[in-house]
């Protein structure tokens, strides 16, 4: 059988996440994803009722959808790990009357993306030695914190998705020490995503003003972006504890799937704190990792500074799902 067999097109991608969804258009096969709507996560109830909002005004209908949603997937099913959609594959596929259909992890497109984003598409932080048929990461913070995996095998692939967010992680240096008690408050296990996600900046711009003694409010992940980007000393320091850890666990878990294909970070939060980022100080921490530092001195990393890379994973996945070991009967919608 076919890829096209699989996604008749136009196909609907969607990158459905804790606070937003993006939605797209391919409108053929091999063709690149068309923006149709951006829309909050929490405007409607259920996917069924803010997918069919956003279809209800086409005049030609999407015939398959390939949906990455940020959560665990159950064969068909899912659930949003940071808001209240759920989704059962076969019964939104009927609602909106497609003809096969396909959820993934958010971070499965991602990582499909890697295999289509080109130099362009990317801020390479760290330039290393990358491999050309190395296995490939990418990881990430946003509402919450991401991870997965593209191993490459000749014209093959093999995506492996991970719930690495979950990892419970500690101190490492007298500063973070002197700081972890506050970062620790109000929950029995630190996780990377207690940190590495929006409310993790908002969790380290807290701790580092009580620290200080600074008497200002709690914001959002946003604002403490603008602030840092003002000059704002507390702002400015939550952003550097940020990419230090950030740098920190990326190396962390290149290492653990020895990623010599390079290590990209894609999420809302890393791009719009760029300008901050210490690349010399990150680049020292990524590979500060003896007794493999001459390993690590081989990765690469990057931050992925389109909007769309899920999108585009999505229409890879669309185009041609044997080439990332998604054409399991047992995950599509309709035999």
């Amino acid at each position: 059988m076919s890829s096209t067999a699989f996604f008749p097109g136009p196909v609907l991608v969607a990158d459905v996440g804790g606070t937003n969804c993006r939605l797209s258009l391919v409108p053929r096969h091999g063709a690149a994803p068309e923006p149709l709507a951006r829309i909050a996560t929490g405007a409607h109830p259920t996917a069924e009722a803010a997918f069919t909002s956003v279809l209800a005004g086409m005049e030609e209908k999407p015939r398959s959808a390939v949906l990455a949603v940020a959560g665990p997937l159950d064969g068909r099913g899912a659930q949003l790990t940071n808001a209240g959609w759920a989704f059962d594959g076969p019964v939104l596929g009927h609602v909106l009357g497609l003809e096969q259909g396909l959820l993934v992890n958010d971070f499965e497109a991602l990582a499909a993306s890697l295999a289509v984003l080109g130099p362009t598409d990317v801020d390479r932080l760290v330039e290393g030695r990358p491999e050309a048929n190395g296995t490939k990461l990418v990881l990430g913070p946003g509402t919450g914190f991401g991870a997965a995996a593209l191993v490459i095998r000749g014209d093959r692939s093999v995506i492996v998705p991970t719930e690495a967010g979950h990892i419970g992680i500690g101190p490492q240096g007298t500063a973070e020490e002197k700081l972890w008690p506050l970062l620790a408050e109000g929950t029995a296990r630190v996780t990377i995503e207690d940190l590495l996600s929006g409310s993790g900046l908002v969790r380290l711009h807290r701790a580092i003003r009580r620290q200080g003694g600074i008497d200002e409010p709690d914001v959002g992940a946003a604002d403490i972006s603008l602030m840092a980007r003002d000059g704002n000393p507390a702002a400015v320091m939550a952003s550097v504890c940020f990419w230090r850890l950030l740098a920190r666990i990326a190396g962390d878990l290149t290492l653990a799937f020895k990623a010599t294909g390079g290590v990209a970070i894609a999420g809302g939060i890393a791009p719009h704190l760029l300008p901050l980022a210490d690349r010399a100080a990150i680049a020292s921490v990524f590979a500060d990792k003896a007794p493999v530092q001459d390993l690590a001195a081989r990765f690469s990393l990057s931050v992925v500074t389109i909007d769309d890379a899920a999108q585009r994973g999505l229409a890879a996945i669309a185009a041609d799902p044997a080439r990332f070991g998604l054409d399991d009967p047992a995950r599509l919608w309709f035999a």
